[in-house]
């Protein structure tokens, strides 16, 4: 009888523990990681679900203008904001709300903006952008493995907490944090600075204008070719260099491309910060956000080791309704040497339609491969080019 009722403690201590986890764990929202992350967002009483990027590094919710009007969002008041192009002026509505699984965030003001740039860069529709709403209320565990994000009401309801490895972070007006970096050049010289961790930023890190001025960043390095980026509402210019390794708290990673800014306004402008951390490292880590009491939590995840992307062909894609279009050549490149030119319609590649955005831009990624294109130029004339994708940086 003795057994019998021992085990049935046990049954019970164990159905208590379990029930405790559900209830100190919030919600699992899953994510599709493309790029960046895209998450499903309900808002108001429109009930299908939107879908949203979600950011580290946005500081307010953003919703696309043209879904605003199509679910009866209006402006209530116009303010300006500082973004990466400058400070602009934005329509802001007061007081909306918006589901992510089973949490709720009720009076959220919502910058309403025209987010049709950004989709056509990626293969998904972005209809909206959150990030800091979220996390000022839960620490937020962000599983790249399982590709799902859990919010819990503190940290101590983690149960895993002790297999990651604790950064230290620092906020200030911006709301996005700041950790700090130390990266090293070809040439062996080390520079240290404090970069804002932005999981909404395509990139490995990005230097910002003001720092790579005053350490001559772009005399230091062997080569840099010129690319071409969008904001939200613009797009600038930026080159492309390459480190030897970058160290971040007790991780070390080996040669990578990083972006120097040339912009003359906004984030990327700023003396406030040295740079910008981005996705491309930070979907390295499961990670652990807690604002609250200022600490990042990492722990490597399976794509700790992978070998950092290079440019290879220097040509960007965007896609408009079903039209996949060059919107970028680096003169640097063969492809642009062969005469392939911003505006381009990519009909064909490798004698295969091109209609998927995505499997182009991984068939262009190849490591010296060579590849063949249809193109037809803005006059209607059609060429076929082949390039051969090699690193050029």
């Amino acid at each position: 009888m003795k057994i019998y009722r021992h085990y049935f403690i046990i049954c019970v201590l164990c159905m208590v523990g379990f029930i405790s986890t559900i209830q100190a764990q919030v919600a699992t929202i899953p994510f599709v990681q493309d790029g960046l992350m895209y998450i499903k967002v309900k808002m108001n009483d429109h009930d299908e679900p939107l879908n949203f990027v979600f950011d580290t590094g946005a500081s307010t919710v953003v919703l696309d203008e043209n879904v605003a009007k199509k679910i009866g969002v209006k402006a209530d008041y116009q303010q300006p904001a500082e973004g990466a192009a400058g400070t602009e002026m934005y329509n802001i509505a007061l007081s909306q709300q918006f589901q992510i699984g089973d949490v709720f965030l009720r009076d959220a003001h919502t910058v309403l903006v025209d987010l049709k740039r950004l989709s056509k860069k990626g293969n998904h529709q972005i209809d909206g952008i959150i990030g800091y709403n979220i996390m000022k209320q839960y620490v937020t565990q962000i599983d790249y493995d399982q590709n799902v994000i859990k919010l819990y009401k503190s940290i101590n309801d983690i149960q895993q907490k002790d297999e990651y490895k604790t950064v230290d972070a620092t906020f200030d007006y911006s709301q996005i944090p700041q950790v700090n970096l130390e990266f090293t050049l070809d040439n062996k010289q080390k520079f240290k600075g404090n970069f804002l961790f932005d999981s909404g930023a395509n990139m490995t890190f990005l230097l910002n204008t003001p720092f790579v001025k005053e350490k001559n960043i772009e005399s230091l390095l062997e080569k840099t070719i010129e690319n071409k980026a969008e904001s939200l509402t613009t797009s600038s210019n930026f080159k492309i260099g390459k480190v030897a390794s970058l160290q971040w708290g007790d991780f070390t990673f080996g040669e990578m491309p990083i972006d120097l800014s040339n912009s003359k306004a906004g984030v990327m402008a700023s003396k406030e910060y040295t740079g910008i951390l981005g996705i491309k490292i930070i979907k390295r880590f499961n990670s652990i956000l807690d604002y609250k009491n200022r600490k990042i939590y990492l722990k490597p995840n399976n794509a700790f080791q992978d070998t950092f992307e290079f440019p290879r062909s220097g040509i960007s894609l965007t896609k408009e309704e079903n039209i996949i279009k060059i919107s970028n050549v680096v003169t640097a490149a063969e492809a642009y040497e062969k005469g392939i030119r911003e505006g381009d319609q990519l009909l064909e590649i490798n004698d295969i339609a091109a209609d998927d955005v995505g499997e182009c831009r991984k068939i262009l990624k190849q490591k010296d491969e060579t590849v063949k294109l249809k193109l037809k130029n803005e006059k209607g004339e059609i060429k076929t080019v082949t390039i051969l994708l090699k690193r050029l940086i």
